[in-house]
């Protein structure tokens, strides 16, 4: 540890949390490297794909997510820096920005201001119109937060190759604190929405997927084409709340915590795979990225 860089913030923590290494000592840098190129990919394929192509539909005057309809009615609280943009073109002009502030923070280029843009422009198209998103867009907005308050161009960008660090083998170390955070806020998110499954009667009773599979809206493929039995469904379903519910007790048994977290990444693959809920499972899978030993697998 003597020949190695750390970078970043060393915040003050309470004492309970101060005496844990698990919070206070230093990770390799491309875990968080990792959660960088992971979302700005994701999201650079989403502007690209989604936002730039469905502009006009979903964002200006005469559309479906028009001024008159989200921007005067606003819930408090909510905000966008585009509030008074109506004009289809310059709409436009801000999504083309947003990709390449997306493809900046993916080379790692001014990594924190992109972060910063990339995080204003998801909380404003966020705001002009909130029913084309979900919360795999609200997990991006916590990310690209993280990213903004963190070293994240320390390894693999642009940035390191600036600051005369890219030539040197000397390993970069970051304090751990944005990725912990992040993954205690991962927990609370699984624990929470577990609560809220369980407080519904079609998941107790285990009929959720079913409807949902069966659902054309949603389902990728019609349930006359590929007829789950209502016991296999009612068993995922089942699986998918009570690995939520136990989902931050059981991550903290380290003989069982890679089980639940492999699990994880294959419920949000099948989501991805069975379900039309845009980005929402690669934004997810994005937070299992720093808990990746990459250091190890870039030797």
């Amino acid at each position: 540890m003597n020949a190695a860089r750390v970078v970043g913030l060393s915040p003050w923590l309470p004492a309970p949390v101060a005496r844990q290494s698990w919070w206070t000592e230093p990770i390799r840098a491309e875990r968080l490297a990792a959660l960088r190129i992971g979302v700005s990919a994701v999201l650079l394929v989403d502007i690209l794909c989604l936002y730039l192509p469905q502009a006009h539909i979903f964002f200006g005057a005469d559309s479906l997510g028009s001024p008159e309809i989200f921007w005067r009615n606003k819930a408090g609280g909510s905000w966008s820096a585009l509030g008074m943009l109506q004009d289809a073109e310059w709409i436009r002009a801000a999504i083309v920005a947003w990709a390449i502030a997306a493809g900046m923070l993916l080379a790692g280029f001014c990594s924190r201001l992109s972060a910063l843009a990339c995080w204003v422009f998801s909380q404003s198209f966020i705001t002009l119109n909130p029913w084309i998103h979900n919360a795999g867009d609200t997990v991006r907005t916590i990310i690209l937060f993280y990213l903004i308050i963190s070293p994240c161009g320390a390894v693999w960008s642009i940035d390191r190759q600036l600051s005369g660090m890219g030539r040197q083998k000397t390993p970069t170390f970051i304090y751990p604190w944005p990725i912990r955070l992040l993954f205690v806020q991962m927990a609370v998110i699984y624990f929470f929405n577990g609560v809220y499954k369980f407080l519904g009667p079609q998941w107790r009773a285990g009929h959720t997927l079913h409807y949902v599979l069966s659902d054309l809206s949603i389902a990728r493929m019609s349930y006359a084409e590929l007829p789950l039995p209502l016991c296999i469904s009612q068993l995922m379903t089942w699986v998918v709340l009570v690995w939520e519910l136990v989902f931050p007790l059981l991550v903290t048994v380290r003989r069982l915590r890679n089980s639940i977290l492999w699990l994880g990444v294959s419920l949000h693959i099948g989501i991805g795979l069975s379900m039309e809920l845009g980005m929402f499972a690669p934004y997810m899978l994005c937070l299992y990225l720093p808990l990746i030993s990459w250091e190890k697998k870039t030797r």
